[in-house]
């Protein structure tokens, strides 16, 4: 999670100037929660990954990119908003709902395949159609979104 750490030392006020696709410069806004208890890591599932505990650790959930002007962000889940919408969007045995993109997408995290975790991210999943599987584990992910300046930088190549 050092690109995390690193992001959090260049915000000035939970802001940054981002520059993202199109020419796009824009101060975007931070938050992160406070880090979650082990009692409250306990309440995840036994399948949940460390990577995943380690984030909520230090975060239990946290809003990035959020643009004032335009209404986007991603939303990393906390532990009580993955619980309640790995329910809702009834995420099968080994995924975990662990978020949301900035037009609504969902962001679920698959933990228990042996090739490897993956994130998938789509408007709607039913975690069967391989088009919204993203082959990244949530550090991979998360570094690269940062990377990205919060643009979906998994669509760049369409």
């Amino acid at each position: 999670m050092e690109c995390l750490i690193a992001l959090k030392n260049r915000l000035t006020d939970g802001k940054l100037e981002v520059q993202k696709q199109k020419g796009y410069i824009g101060i975007e806004e931070f938050k992160f929660n406070e880090g979650a208890t082990d009692v409250e890591i306990k309440r995840l599932p036994s399948f949940a990954s460390e990577d995943l505990k380690e984030f909520l650790k230090m975060h239990n959930g946290a809003k990035l990119f959020s643009d004032p002007k335009y209404r986007d962000e991603f939303t990393l889940f906390s532990i009580d908003e993955i619980i309640e919408y790995s329910q809702i969007w009834e995420c099968p045995e080994g995924f975990l709902a662990i978020g949301a993109g900035p037009d609504g997408e969902w962001i679920v995290y698959e933990m228990n395949r042996e090739e490897g975790k993956r994130i998938w991210y789509a408007e709607f999943t039913d975690c069967e159609d391989e088009n919204d599987a993203l082959p990244f584990d949530f550090p991979t992910w998360l570094d690269y979104l940062i990377v990205a300046q919060g643009d979906n930088y998994w669509e760049w190549s369409n």
